[in-house]
Parts: structure tokens; sequence; C-alpha cells
């Protein structure tokens, strides 16, 4: 980001195919050139959305955008910003894991959004886990791996780096189900390394 800080963004987009490819790179290029304008990410929000409702097809999306700078000693302050996505997972490294944020409204669909912000301190060996909905809406039969089961499976790993942790959680994901997955499956985990 301009100021210095980095911006971390996991999202999804409606639908498969071409369609969907061609809104991900509108979505990645309006993200890039309003964000490198110094634009705040409440207002990159909101003009991404008008953007895909007049120029979207039909199509929606939801993302999370985190913007990562250092804090207080070792400490890494997260502006946390959520666009319709699911919370991510907070896993504190002495241990727990709880979701943060508050979800907000999906791009594209309505001309006036909610995305609300939280600040999300990372102390050392703390960690952010993103994912989008082809983890939580993996199928076995009817039962859904579901985020409960997600946060669940996270807790042990606190401590563990992040490409550990987010490794570990994709192979359980996918180890739910003998059935090749009906959506992408994507997990990014940002994790404060400071000893």
């Amino acid at each position: 980001l301009p100021d210095g800080r980095w911006l971390v963004v996991i999202g999804d987009v409606s639908g498969k195919g071409v369609q969907a490819a061609a809104v991900t790179g509108l979505v990645r290029d309006v993200i890039r050139v309003l964000v490198g304008d110094g634009k705040p990410l409440p207002e990159v929000l909101a003009r991404l959305n008008e953007t895909l409702v007049e120029r979207g097809g039909g199509r929606y999306c939801t993302l999370a955008l985190a913007a990562v700078g250092p804090g207080d000693g070792d400490r890494l302050d997260v502006s946390l910003h959520l666009a319709g996505h699911d919370r991510p997972v907070l896993l504190r490294g002495a241990g727990g894991g709880r979701f943060v944020g508050t979800g907000g409204t999906a791009l594209g669909l309505l001309d006036t959004i909610s995305t609300p912000s939280a600040n999300v301190p990372l102390g050392p060996g703390d960690a952010l886990v993103f994912y989008t909905d082809g983890v939580t809406e993996r199928r076995r039969g009817r039962e859904l791996f579901g985020t409960e089961r997600l946060r669940e499976a996270a807790v042990p790993l606190a401590g563990y780096s992040a490409d550990v942790v987010a490794a570990r959680l994709r192979a359980t994901a996918l180890n739910f189900s003998v059935e090749a997955p009906r959506d992408d499956i994507a997990i990014l985990v940002l994790r404060n390394d400071a000893a």
C-alpha cells in the first residue's frame, strides 16, 4: 500500500468458467488501481461494488481485505474489511481460536453495501486463517465441512508456521469426503513470525 502496509486479499467470484475468470480479473485490476491511488479500503470496496453492478454481468463476489502493518513492539496491526466473505479464524500462538470480523455485503448485488471493519492485533505467533467457501461447503453426503469444523481443525495448529497450517487445513478439508471437490479450495494464512 502507498502508506507502507501490505494488503492481503482473498475472494470468491460467483460461477465458473471464462465469465467468472473475467470478473476475477476485473476485481483484481480495480483493487490495484484504487489502492495504488491511495483510496481508503471502504472506498475501494464501494467503488468496486459500483463497477460490478455496472459491468459484472450479473456476477457477484465476496472479498476479505486485510491491511497489515507494524504495531507496538512485535505486534502486527491488521485492519480487516469483509464484503460478504466468511470471517477468518484468529489463531492465538499460545492456543485457542475464534472467528473475527463482521461479514458485510457481497459485491455486485446491491447499489449500497455495508463492509464493516475490525482492528485485529496479531501478537508473535498469532495467525489469521482466511478461506473460501469451497472449504466450508465441501460435502460428505448431505453434511457440510462447515465453519465450525474448520475452526476446530485449526485450533490444534496454533503455533505452527503459516504453510503448515494452510497445508494441514487443506488436507483436512479434502479428506472430509472421497468425492472430488466441486468448488475451488483456497486457504490463506497470515502469521506474525516475530520471535
